[in-house]
C-alpha cells in the first residue's frame, strides 16, 4: 500500500502542468526513430550525469509507475538517446540521490522542470529534446496516505484558469479544518482536459477546499492557486457514501511572502 501511494504522489508531482504538444526539432535517425538530447541543471546550464530519461505513452498522462522506455544513465556530458517507435509520448527526466533508476523521488533528487512534455516521435527521425533539471529541496506537499485511492464519498468538480478555461493537470486539496496554511489532508486526481477532478475522502464531514498546480513546498508567487468560494474560507459538507457534485474553483496567480524563520508562505 505504501509503495502504491508513493507512486500516486510521484505521479501528481511530475504531472502537474497543463498538457501541451512540444514543438520539437528533428534530425535524421538513419532509419531509426527516437529521442536524443542533453540533461542539464536549470540554474547554471551544467550537464548532469547519472540522470535517467523516462518515456510514457500519451494515454498515460499521470506518469504513474514504470515508464515504457528508459534511457541509460547520462554520462558526464549529460547526453542521452533512446530508440522509441513512432507515436506520441510524455518525456521526463529524474536523478535520484540513491542512484536507482526507478522509485519515488524525494528531497535531494532532481527532476525535469518541464514535467509534462508531450512529444511526437516520427518515423526515421530523432526528436531533439534537452531537459533542464531542478533540485527537489522540499518534501511533496502531501501527508503520507493523502493520495487518490477510491472511496465511497468525496467531491467532484471543475478547475478553471483566469480566463475561465478548463485547467488540466491541476488538483484539488482538502483540509479537515479551516487552517489551510499547512499541508493538506487529502488530494484529488489530476484534472483532465475538461478541468474535471475527483477528490476521494475517507468519510463524510466538513471539509475546506483549495486547488493547486504544483505538489511541492508551499505555493510559489505566480503559481495558479484557488480556494473554494474565492477569498472566503467556506466549508463543504460531504455526506457518507455520496459525492458533492458541481464544485468549481478558479486558479489565479498566487501572491504571498515567506514567514520569517519558516520555510513556507502564508496563503
Amino acid at each position: 500500500m505504501r509503495n502504491l501511494i508513493s507512486f500516486l504522489l510521484l505521479g501528481v508531482l511530475l504531472a502537474c502542468a497543463p498538457i501541451a504538444q512540444h514543438q520539437a526539432s528533428y534530425s535524421d535517425g538513419a532509419g531509426s526513430s527516437g529521442v536524443t538530447g542533453k540533461i542539464f541543471l536549470q540554474k547554471d546550464g551544467q550537464p548532469l550525469s547519472g540522470a535517467y530519461v523516462n518515456i510514457y505513452p500519451s494515454h498515460a498522462p499521470n506518469l504513474l509507475g514504470p515508464s515504457s522506455y528508459i534511457s541509460s544513465p547520462t554520462a558526464a556530458d549529460g547526453n542521452y538517446s533512446i530508440e522509441v517507435p513512432p507515436g506520441s509520448y510524455y518525456i521526463v527526466a529524474r536523478k535520484r540521490a540513491s542512484g536507482l533508476a526507478t522509485g519515488a523521488i524525494s528531497p535531494g533528487d532532481y527532476f525535469s522542470e518541464d514535467a509534462r512534455m508531450l512529444v511526437e516521435i516520427k518515423a526515421g527521425k530523432l526528436a531533439l529534446i534537452d531537459l533542464p533539471m531542478v533540485y527537489m529541496n522540499a518534501p511533496m506537499f502531501f501527508k503520507q496516505g493523502g493520495g487518490v485511492l477510491a472511496t465511497e464519498q468525496g467531491i467532484r468538480g471543475v478547475l478553471t484558469d483566469a480566463q475561465d478555461k478548463p485547467q488540466a493537470g491541476a488538483f484539488a486539496i482538502a483540509y479537515s479544518n479551516s487552517d489551510i496554511k499547512r499541508l493538506p489532508d487529502f488530494a484529488s486526481s489530476l484534472s483532465n482536459e475538461k478541468g474535471e477532478f475527483t477528490l476521494y475522502l475517507p468519510k463524510g464531514g466538513e471539509y475546506y477546499l483549495a486547488a493547486r498546480l504544483h505538489a511541492w513546498d508551499m505555493p510559489r508567487n505566480g503559481e495558479p492557486y484557488g480556494k473554494y468560494d474565492g477569498k472566503v474560507i467556506t466549508p463543504i459538507q460531504v455526506p457518507n457514501k455520496g459525492f458533492v457534485e458541481g464544485i468549481k474553483m478558479t486558479l489565479l496567480p498566487f501572491t504571498g511572502e515567506y514567514k520569517e524563520g519558516m520555510n513556507k508562505r502564508p496563503f
